[in-house]
């Protein structure tokens, strides 16, 4: 008898097929329980090594071993003739026969789940229907509204990566993800302030999904090694903690947007079916993988306000020059450090390479702001609305900017409807703090400050913004005590107190004058201090000093820091010098190309009035 043979008699080759299945049946549960367990990511390595090293010795179980009535048996004990080996080849027949159907069972259904994939380098085209709708807010209570059914919120992706550096890069999925998903018709998604305020946090995700507001969290792990990425996302339903979807990514770090795409489509799929049109969600990608790790390590370094911000996005932009997102990056990096002609040539270079990136418009229309180029700042904010009118961070920038133009109730309703969509995003509290006092509502604008200073106690310019709305209260009464509260610079105290019980204080005035004329390099000390100057001085009744102050900043080619359209500062609009300064500003000639806002007007004489 030859040796294949003997295999067949011994059921050996049976039993090889039936642990193979069974192995693969064993791994696919493991990729599916793993991360729903919150499971280390060795647990599907480890299940995988034993099963190889089970294979072996399972082989050599059915050669040297027999099942017979009386027990297992080693086959050289047993009398050819009493052998039942035939018996339990047909029951190992049933047996694998079961275990392919189930096989096949779970790969027809894994198909179906997972619609099409995309190749390298392409972008997911994913259907989408007319009509609907993309986001959370459309109005500035959305943010209270029920939560719809097409709602999600992607929670920060943990970093399971040795090394803690590596958090920029998990970051940074996760925000590409929520980019991905935001492009999606019908399907609401919260910004990134929003969802990363929950970042460390281990709890129970249905009740983060209830403070969000939305129906369904992805959540997950990524975990980088050399060019090897693996990363792992589940969609878990809010009311129940159900998974509805899961899957792991093992990829090289170049396929990285085709996993985002996948997760994307996957999501889509779940959540809001078959639609119409055709949509990209991973538009600008790149195949240069170090330009890409620049990339999310500068736009990390931009939230945070580092110096070194620009360097990092100029390699990301010198290691692929091609890549759109990268050099819009490095656009609102010039801009936000005050380096305006190289943010508006940085942004044109993105432009070029892609007409629609909001982020290259955002940061052109702010360095045009910061220098009162007015109509083509405008022009800017409106082609970057039209292509994304739920950009929070966008709605700030332009809520700024008709604040700075006098047009408050419009910087009101930008405000509040970005609020509206991230009501975590701290730099907006400020416009939408000044619209709302500006309108005549100081008390909501207490309100919100309060419910910011929860988080942001050390906050200096909420709290000058507290004193601008006190000022205008005639019924309040200043002591020690309430500037004490301020969390204002500890050498302003002193100063603050003294022209708030005095405002004509002449010692505390001159000190004024010299936070004025001080160029003190910490721009955010000067800043604060030139600020705090500005209100007293104009509550002091010095609008002439202020108004040659202000003029003489412009002629300098500094921006407008101030906004002047709260009652607080009444008194320096009607200076009558005041139309000085609006014709340093441009305003005047602003204003005359579209429209007079309510507190200016142009007399039949020629003559400029504000109120």
């Amino acid at each position: 008898m030859n040796f294949f043979a003997e295999l067949k008699r011994r059921n050996v080759i049976k039993v090889a097929v039936a642990y193979i299945i069974v192995g693969w049946l064993i791994m696919q549960a493991g990729d599916t329980l793993a991360p729903a367990l919150h499971l280390p990511d060795w647990i599907n390595s480890a299940l995988a090594f034993f099963l190889i090293l089970g294979f072996p010795l399972a082989m050599f179980f059915a050669w040297a071993f027999e099942i017979t009535p009386d027990g297992i048996k080693k086959e050289k004990d047993i009398d050819r003739s009493q052998s039942i080996t035939q018996v339990t080849g047909r029951k190992l027949d049933f047996t694998v026969i079961g275990l392919m159907a189930i096989a096949l069972t779970y790969f027809i259904w894994e198909s179906r789940i997972k619609d099409d994939t995309a190749s390298p380098g392409s972008a997911i085209v994913i259907p989408a229907k007319a009509g609907t709708s993309t986001t959370q807010a459309e109005t500035p209570n959305a943010v209270e509204t029920p939560k719809t059914q097409n709602s999600i919120a992607v929670l920060p992706f943990i970093n399971m990566s040795s090394d803690p550096e590596q958090e920029y890069f998990s970051d940074g999925i996760t925000e590409e993800i929520i980019n991905a998903l935001v492009k999606i018709p019908g399907l609401s998604v919260p910004a990134r302030t929003s969802v990363f305020g929950f970042k460390g946090q281990q709890g129970d995700v249905r009740k983060i999904g209830e403070q969000l507001g939305v129906a369904h969290i992805l959540e997950g792990s990524i975990r980088s090694q050399g060019n090897q990425v693996r990363i792992t996302a589940q969609l878990i339903k809010v009311d129940d903690g159900f998974h509805l979807w899961s899957e792991t990514f093992d990829r090289q770090l170049d396929n990285i947007f085709v996993v985002q795409e996948e997760i994307a489509v996957a999501i889509a799929g779940v959540l809001t079916g078959e639609l119409g049109l055709g949509v990209v969600t991973v538009p600008n990608q790149t195949r240069n993988m170090e330009a890409y790790d620049l990339y999310l390590q500068g736009r990390t370094l931009l939230r945070k306000r580092k110096p070194e911000t620009a360097d990092v996005l100029l390699k990301a932009t010198q290691a692929d020059p091609d890549f759109a997102p990268a050099w819009a990056a490095l656009a609102i990096a010039y801009q936000v450090s005050g380096r305006q002609e190289q943010a508006m040539e940085t942004a044109e270079k993105a432009l070029q390479m892609d007409p629609d990136n909001v982020d290259a418009l955002d940061a052109l229309a702010s360095a045009l702001r910061t220098q009162r180029r007015w109509l083509e700042s405008e022009s800017y904010f409106d082609r970057a609305l039209a292509i994304d009118p739920q950009s929070s961070e966008l709605l700030e920038d332009y809520s700024e900017f008709l604040m700075l133009v006098g047009r408050a109730d419009e910087s009101l309703k930008a405000a509040e409807t970005g609020w509206a969509l991230d009501p975590n995003l701290f730099p907006l509290v400020w416009a939408y703090t000044e619209g709302l006092t500006a309108a005549g509502r100081p008390t909501e604008a207490i309100e919100l400050i309060d419910q910011v200073l929860i988080a942001r106690e050390s906050a200096p310019w909420l709290w000058q913004a507290i004193l601008s709305i006190r000022l205008m209260q005639e019924d309040f009464v200043f002591d020690a005590d309430f500037v004490a509260d301020l969390k204002i610079p500890a050498d302003t105290k002193p100063t603050v107190t003294a022209l708030l019980m005095d405002s004509t204080n002449e010692e505390a005035i001159s000190v004024l004058k010299t936070w004025f004329s001080e160029n003190i390099k910490d721009q955010e000390t000067y800043s604060i201090h030139y600020s705090l100057a500005r209100l007293l001085m104009v509550r002091a009744g010095l609008t002439d000093y202020v108004v040659d102050v202000d003029i003489s900043q412009l002629e300098s080619g500094r921006g407008m820091e101030e906004w002047h359209w709260t009652p607080a500062y009444q008194p320096l609009r009607r200076n009558p010098r005041y139309a000085e300064f609006l014709q340093t500003a441009g305003l005047i000639d602003y204003w005359d190309a579209t429209k007079w806002p309510d507190w200016c007007n142009r007399q039949l004489d020629g003559k400029v009035v504000c109120k």
